[in-house]
């Protein structure tokens, strides 16, 4: 046992109508890192809240480096060694990045009070060890992109000298070069003997960067593999219950007439004279680097940005689309990819937030049909199998996979002729993204066009008929459904072939 830097055993906790931990057990040893799988729902969050001291277990025991413990608090596990990043971005955004890092142990001098000299010279000095010079340890951290912001909050939990760092989905927001600092970091961290729990849905990280693998399902506790010795099937066998097929439709409907087409879409610097068609029945998928342009692409179509030139075709006719308004009313949608804080409203339930997205279809003389819209969240959350008991609960209670079920049944509820969808499954488990991309495959086949950004490559080639690549805001290529390859995409999105039909 003295190789166990952490020890879970017996774990359960229940929620009201729900049991998210059933007699969960979890071993982490010295100097690993360790990765935690499972679906959205399987109760990894729930098991690490509990293990840095927001939830309270119904039973079960935690040793740690050989002591049992218990916490009250976050802050209780802080002290003994257990620092945890979210997904979900916990900064301040009105306080400097240097603040940032230092929030509960900033230095202090004689008087007690905190010594701004030494604490910017220190995250200085972090900031530089890590390898992000570029970062003014005196910028307001709201004016970072977000990979920073969480990267910021890595060094934070770095700083607390922990035994144990838990990081959860951390790379969703990061750049591939951020990423690729990240695991620099985990390294670092890991020599210098603190053991990671490392919770991600992209099995690549995990066999780049983990030691160990154990899989939950359902709240409990399935097996923990070397990885090393398995793999990426093995891993999501073990995750979902079933073999998993990683095909998500590519060429299944039938692809009809002109729907959409773009002449010449133009946008600040962002997009640069910008053609390209779609159709009826088709999934074409948007690929290109983070700043290529795809996600302003998107917006500019539905309204969120003007374009400086260009035109709009709908079915053969010029449109102007001066607001989001104005792209729905022309049966247009558009679902973000920051779900979160831009495509839901989490403190509301589901119902509530169908409603938003259907506001005008529920409204009659001025008077708004609660109950129609309440049946109408009845009959999507059925239709895409959303797991709650009733469309009244909160959409933040939901795991992430099911609050994407609820954006995209929230704007597919409005039988849009072109849904514009971008990073529709970040975040979310193999299991779900087979759902998710099984259900677009179908209103597709009913002749809706989709235009979809994805940075996951076996999803971009599994669920595209037919792909455009953009490099530095403009088209730099076209593959059809023959051609795509994973080799010819990233040679395009990163400006090196000049055009690619096959």
């Amino acid at each position: 046992m003295d190789d166990i830097i952490l020890d879970v055993q017996g774990m359960t906790k229940d929620f009201p109508g729900v049991r998210a931990l059933d007699d969960m057990r979890f071993t982490l040893r010295r100097g690993e890192i360790h990765a935690l799988l499972g679906e959205n729902g399987a109760g990894k969050s729930t098991l690490m809240n509990i293990l840095s001291g927001a939830y309270t277990p119904d039973a079960g025991q935690i040793t740690l480096d050989g002591e049992r413990v218990s916490f009250r608090t976050p802050l209780d596990a802080e002290k003994k060694g257990i620092s945890i990043v979210h997904q979900e971005l916990a900064i301040f955004g009105s306080s400097t990045v240097g603040e940032n890092i230092f929030t509960t142990h900033a230095p202090r001098n004689a008087l007690g009070m905190i010594d701004y000299g030494k604490m910017y010279a220190s995250a200085r000095q972090l900031l530089d060890e890590y390898g992000f010079s570029d970062v003014n340890e005196r910028r307001m951290m709201r004016r970072l992109s977000v990979g920073r912001q969480q990267i910021v909050e890595i060094l934070r939990a770095v700083k607390k000298n922990a035994k144990v760092l838990i990081l959860d989905e951390p790379t969703s927001a990061l750049t591939e070069r951020e990423t690729d600092v990240l695991m620099q970091i985990m390294r670092n961290l890991n020599q210098q003997g603190v053991s990671i729990i490392y919770i991600s849905h992209r099995l690549e990280e995990v066999f780049r960067i983990c030691d160990s693998a154990t899989i939950m399902r359902d709240g409990r506790y399935i097996i923990t593999l070397p990885v090393a010795q398995t793999t990426k099937d093995e891993l999501v066998r073990h995750m979902v219950g079933r073999d998993v097929i990683y095909q998500y439709g590519a060429g299944t409907s039938p692809v009809g007439e002109e729907l959409l087409r773009l002449e010449g879409i133009s946008y600040k610097r962002y997009v640069k004279n910008v053609s390209l068609t779609l159709h009826k029945g088709e999934v074409l998928g948007l690929a290109g680097l983070e700043g290529a342009g795809r996600t302003e692409l998107l917006q500019t179509i539905f309204g969120v940005h003007r374009p400086d030139s260009g035109r709009v075709f709908l079915e053969g006719h010029e449109v102007h689309i001066h607001s989001p308004q104005d792209a729905k009313a022309k049966g247009i949608a558009f679902i973000t990819k920051d779900r979160k804080n831009r495509g839901l409203f989490l403190r509301k339930s589901i119902s509530d937030n169908f409603l938003a997205a259907n506001l005008d279809r529920f409204t009659r003389r001025g008077l708004t049909q609660f109950k129609l819209a309440r049946q109408g969240a009845e009959e999507y959350k059925e239709r895409f199998q959303i797991k709650t008991p009733d469309v009244k609960k909160k959409v933040m209670k939901l795991s992430g996979g099911n609050q994407q079920k609820v954006l995209l049944s929230m704007w597919v509820s409005r039988q849009p002729k072109v849904l514009l969808i971008d990073e529709p499954t970040r975040g979310i488990d193999v299991g779900t993204k087979e759902s998710i991309h099984s259900l677009i495959r179908d209103y597709a086949k009913e002749g809706m066009g989709v235009i979809m950004i994805s940075s996951d490559m076996p999803e971009l080639i599994g669920a595209s008929d037919r792909i455009v690549a953009m490099y530095e805001g403009s088209v730099f290529g076209e593959l059809d459904l023959e051609s795509i390859t994973e080799q010819r995409i990233m040679s395009l999105t990163s400006g090196i072939e000049v055009e690619a039909k096959g």
